[in-house]
């Protein structure tokens, strides 16, 4: 473990340094570095691998509510300060992605490439995410777990006994965090400044995906300037969790092509 004192407390990083590409890893809401396991154990080992975990998830102090996605952004910078990253492709999943976004706004000099997996430059309506706030507030995160996990996977996968760990995972996650990063997520809107971000991306969806639909996803993939849209037939929401081999190898090609 390692961890990156910040402002507003401290930071769980995993940093691996195989002397190649860098390549830096953020997590879909509810999860935590763990979600990359899988994937990343099946890339190259020459391979510079940055995780974290964001605020009030995993092992990552929670700090105090009231921040939104640039700061979540800021924090990936200062962690790639940290790990001495100075270009990097950002790897995110939902609101990882959309943090991944906002970095390629804020600091395009920072981004080799992006891959986008499952989200959106608007991750729905900021109603619905306040009335998942007030269900948390009201019935805790145990009983929510429960109403996520069909949106988080395709059928397949929640017939498997994993599926009962991701459950858990969600269940355990820090409430006020989760609470913040949902308020956090509540207020952003970047759909107008996609042309803006014109670094190589590749962005997945996923077929039985209900919290990031497919068509959501394919609007993201044909505003941004240069990307390539993957669409796994059998996933939901989380693609590095149910096909981490199908992922893998597609980000490793993606990472060939584009530091060839």
């Amino acid at each position: 473990m390692q961890a990156l004192k910040l402002d507003w407390g401290t930071m769980h990083l995993s940093h691996s340094n195989g002397g190649g590409p860098a390549l830096v890893f953020l997590n879909s809401l509810g999860t935590d570095i763990r979600m990359w396991d899988a994937v990343c154990a099946r890339l190259p080992a020459d391979y510079n691998m940055l995780r974290m975990d964001k605020r009030g998830h995993g092992l990552s102090d929670t700090g105090l509510a009231g921040y939104g996605i640039p700061e979540l952004a800021n924090d990936v910078l200062a962690a790639m300060d940290h790990a001495g990253l100075d270009r990097v492709i950002l790897v995110g999943c939902s609101i990882g992605g959309l943090i991944a976004q906002h970095i390629a706004l804020m600091a395009p000099e920072r981004v080799l490439g992006l891959v986008l997996s499952n989200t959106a430059p608007m991750l729905g309506a900021a109603e619905g995410w306040l009335s998942r706030i007030d269900a948390v507030k009201q019935n805790g995160m145990a009983a929510m777990a429960e109403d996520i996990l069909p949106r988080w996977f395709g059928p397949d996968f929640l017939e498997t006994p994993e599926a009962a760990l991701w459950r858990s995972m969600l269940a355990r996650t820090d409430q006020l965090g989760y609470i913040a990063t949902c308020g956090a997520i509540a207020g952003t809107d970047i759909t107008t400044r996609l042309p803006e971000i014109t670094a190589p991306a590749l962005v997945f969806a996923g077929r039985h995906d209900l919290a990031t639909p497919p068509a959501v996803v394919e609007a993201l993939a044909a505003a941004l300037p240069q990307a390539e849209l993957i669409m796994f037939e059998t996933t939901g929401h989380l693609p590095a969790i149910e096909l981490p081999v199908v992922f893998a190898q597609e980000l490793i090609n993606f990472v060939k092509r584009i530091t060839a």
